[in-house]
């Protein structure tokens, strides 16, 4: 049993940890460790039976059964398939962590300094904090009192992330968990109780590549409109406070892009084909056999994106569905973005850049977005 949870209390409720969204000035008396470490399950759909419907109808070709059969990315993200994604990170070719982890180190201190005392950071896909924890060792260094959340997926790797933080790590951030999707998430910000709290949402990696670019405006745009605060109810110095900080990748050199997600050393493989296990177990029974599909991944250059595919090596049944040997069946975009479609995504997400950072080679950034909309005090 791991030291972060206790079985006698319930997930959503560790220590001292509250589902109140309460500041810092309200924690300083009965802050301790454990609260440190909470984790706030905050899903709507404790079973999974979403993404068990997602998955059936997606494969069938959608509710009217004449489009082309497709897996939910969602299934790569179980726990397993996390711990295989922090594996791909650690590799040579795989220059998006690299490169995050150069601007975090360059430009950390001064990102902090753009996010006002009392704030609400809440990282989208958190997974290993081994990054982030570089942004927020600049914010305990400045004396800046926030609450950082790392939503996630898995309650297990919530755990092992958070643990990796010792205790009397911060003096001035207090971390924990939220267990759930990205609506629940947003559902979350939206409560009474966090609405008028100043936030900062935080997508990092490429987790905006994933989407479709239309997509991608519609997932900004939701998370938009949870940033509510205005500096008139804070530190009026940090201007709008609210704000997102999103990572984008911006690299559409072929052979690089190939290289990231067709490592020799296969670990991007296990992570794609794992999803095959999250839905056998999903549906309660071995659908498909992993040792019999491969991976494939083709960059398009006309559209900026990086695809993959499941593609089994035999006919496979799936209902009343016949999945084809070797056609191959879409789970997972990555789209770069070049300045243009940058300034365009913002544009349509109804958000504006008031800073950036990133590196030598402007192939990935991280850029500070606030919203254009009026905000009510």
């Amino acid at each position: 049993m791991s030291p972060l949870l206790d079985p006698e209390i319930p997930t959503m409720f560790k220590g001292n940890a509250k589902q109140d969204g309460r500041g810092p000035d309200d924690d300083k008396n009965d802050y301790d460790h454990d609260f440190s470490r909470a984790i706030i399950d905050i899903r709507a759909d404790k079973q999974q039976l979403s993404l068990l419907e997602t998955l059936r109808t997606s494969l069938a070709g959608g509710p009217s059964g004449d489009s082309p059969p497709t897996f939910p990315s969602l299934l790569l993200w179980d726990a397993n398939g996390l711990k295989l994604f922090e594996a791909i990170t650690y590799s040579d070719e795989y220059y998006l962590t690299q490169s995050e982890i150069h601007v975090l180190e360059k430009y950390g201190k001064e990102m902090a300094k753009k996010i006002a005392p009392n704030t609400m950071m809440v990282e989208l896909g958190s997974g290993n904090l081994r990054k982030i924890t570089i942004l927020l060792k600049a914010l305990d260094s400045l004396g800046t009192e926030v609450d950082y959340y790392a939503l996630d997926l898995s309650e297990s790797e919530l755990e092992r992330s958070l643990k990796q933080i010792p205790s009397g790590a911060f003096k001035h951030v207090r971390c924990r968990g939220l267990l759930g999707t990205y609506d629940d998430g947003r559902q979350w910000l939206q409560r009474p109780e966090n609405v008028h709290r100043p936030k900062c949402i935080l997508s990092m990696g490429s987790t905006i590549g994933s989407f479709t670019r239309p997509e991608a405006a519609q997932f900004l745009a939701g998370f938009a409109n949870s940033l509510t605060c205005k500096a008139s109810s804070t530190d009026p110095q940090h201007g709008g406070v609210s704000s997102i900080l999103v990572g984008v990748d911006a690299c559409m050199s072929p052979e690089r892009v190939r290289r990231a997600y067709c490592d020799p050393a296969g670990r991007n493989s296990r992570f794609v084909l794992n999803a095959l296990g999250h839905a056998n177990h999903l549906l309660g029974y071995e659908a498909f056999d992993p040792e019999h599909w491969v991976v494939r991944g083709e960059w398009n250059p006309a559209l900026g994106v990086h695809d993959q595919y499941l593609v089994p090596m035999d006919d496979v049944v799936f209902g009343n569905r016949l999945l084809k040997s070797w056609k191959a069946i879409p789970i997972v975009h990555s789209f770069k973005y070049n300045t243009k479609q940058q300034e365009q995504l913002w544009a349509d997400a109804g958000l504006s850049e008031t800073d950036c950072w990133s590196n030598e080679d402007g192939t990935y950034g991280i850029h500070l977005l606030s919203t254009t909309k009026d905000l009510p005090n």
